[in-house]
């Protein structure tokens, strides 16, 4: 019963919070991306829950109980793309948002681009937060169901309605303000968890000595996996929606800058802290089901640091799964509802958001019911949302890219790295590397044969950011 009490007490907080900043709210911008309202302060924790997912911590700890350290580097190609995104698409998208007044990823790529490929980043942001909010819930409930006694099938329909009902209360600041809460907890509760994990294990010495030495090396199950895997994600982050709306939100350009160093160091130690409790569960319980390792193991250390592992778990999965719905609301909102209804209230606006987000969650949730690895299925999402980061950097510093280079070398890169996932990896390889053999050639064939050396969308970018410039710099 005190176990449930302290679940029910965590999202009751979290609920609070939520539904008193949806009684500041005032614009849809401000829902959508609090527009210059996050100090850097904020963005730390918001970036910080889109790195960390609940289900990338459960998948983190479940595959080094499988084949070691190297699980992290998931996550630490996640740090790795926020400092990538602050050096080569971050100008591009504050001016955008200032000078064009854009609050998502494919309005950015609108102007830079045209309306085919808007409509291209579109389709793919949507199926990649889809298959990202799909984790979530049946994260939650591998972890919850053996400690509330409650049957995994239903708890993970029970997580994916109480995501909808965070998400259509909170909004960006809301989530922001809310992962301040989560981003404590994860960081206290699994790295005490961690601690007492090893301890428990005998140390790192014994540890060492107990298992094979490739559980401490950083290059398993093989090298291309492990730089697919970073790389991947590391593209993908220019392109990540919560990122880009911490870019918009920001209150300054300097709170960016600080919100994104901040949250890339934080992540790259948290990162260690569930592969250490899976390395560790390895030790003690060998045969231990991987899916739920993180909970069973701090179990074992004491019924306290299992009640410390699931809140940690949940904090990190509540920082999340509502931030993606959300984002993927406010594409299909301004991306597909504005097309159509150019003319649309921001009370109509809103209405579409919501009930995008309540179909779109339980789609969702049905989907990652059938999931076979929650790691899996995040890295094949990053991957294929990677060609098009890489699109957007190139197309910044070659200005010849133009929209049918853009548009063809994403559209079928981005098919085929969704193509290979879904097949599952043929002769395991990475989805990241045939996305790259047909993004990139096309890429490049294309935009040699462009007519004009500076592309059109390339000039809208230019002028925009020397009207900032002249006006005394991006602000």
């Amino acid at each position: 019963m005190s176990n449930i009490f302290w679940v029910v007490l965590y999202f009751a907080l979290t609920a609070c919070i939520g539904i008193w900043m949806m009684r500041k709210k005032s614009s849809v911008a401000d829902f959508f991306v609090a527009k210059k309202g996050l100090s850097w302060l904020l963005i730390i924790p918001l970036l910080f829950a889109e790195m960390i997912a609940g289900a990338g911590t459960v998948g983190n700890a479940g595959d080094a109980f499988k084949y070691g350290i190297s699980s992290v580097w998931m996550n630490w190609g996640m740090s790795l793309g926020v400092i990538f995104v602050l050096v080569t698409v971050t100008i591009f998208y504050r001016v955008m948002g200032n000078k064009k007044n854009v609050i998502s990823v494919p309005e950015a790529f609108k102007h830079r681009f045209d309306q085919k490929t808007r409509m291209v980043m579109m389709a793919i942001l949507v199926l990649v937060y889809i298959m990202l909010f799909a984790m979530q819930p049946i994260a939650a409930a591998s972890i919850l169901a053996p400690m509330l006694g409650i049957a995994k099938m239903k708890l993970v329909w029970i997580m994916g309605i109480l995501f909808i009902l965070l998400t259509v209360t909170g909004g960006m600041k809301g989530l922001a303000w809310m992962n301040v809460l989560h981003s404590t907890v994860m960081y206290l509760g699994l790295g005490i968890v961690a601690y007492v994990s090893v301890k428990a294990a005998g140390g790192i010495g014994h540890m060492q000595a107990v298992l094979p030495p490739s559980f401490f090396e950083f290059t398993k199950p093989s090298l291309g996996i492990v730089i697919g895997t970073a790389l991947g994600t590391c593209l993908s982050y220019a392109c990540a929606s919560t990122v880009v709306s911490t870019i918009f939100g920001g209150a300054t350009m300097k709170d960016v800058k600080k919100g994104f160093w901040g949250a890339s160091i934080l992540v790259l130690i948290f990162a260690l802290f569930p592969a250490l409790i899976g390395i560790a569960a390895k030790v003690v319980m060998p045969k231990a089901a991987a899916a739920s390792v993180l909970y069973t193991m701090a179990n074992y250390s004491g019924n306290l640091y299992g009640v410390l592992a699931a809140m940690g778990v949940l904090a990190a999965i509540l920082s999340t799964a509502p931030a993606l719905l959300l984002i993927t609301a406010t594409m299909l909102t301004r991306d597909f509802f504005k097309s159509i209804k150019p003319d649309a209230t921001e009370k109509q606006e809103r209405s579409f958001a919501n009930y995008s987000m309540i179909a779109l969650g339980l789609i969702a949730t049905y989907m990652g019911m059938n999931a076979t690895s929650i790691l899996a299925g995040l890295v094949g999402a990053f991957n294929i949302r990677a060609i098009a980061g890489l699109v957007l950097a190139v197309s910044l510093v070659w200005p010849r890219v133009d929209s049918r280079a853009a548009f063809w070398s994403m559209l079928l890169g981005g098919l085929t790295a969704g193509i290979w996932h879904f097949s599952g990896n043929p002769y395991s390889v990475s989805s990241l590397w045939p996305s790259l053999i047909v993004g990139v050639p096309l890429l490049v064939g294309l935009t040699l044969m462009a007519k004009n050396p500076e592309s059109d969308g390339y000039l809208v970018y230019k002028q925009a950011l020397e009207e900032s410039n002249a006006e005394g710099g991006v602000a």
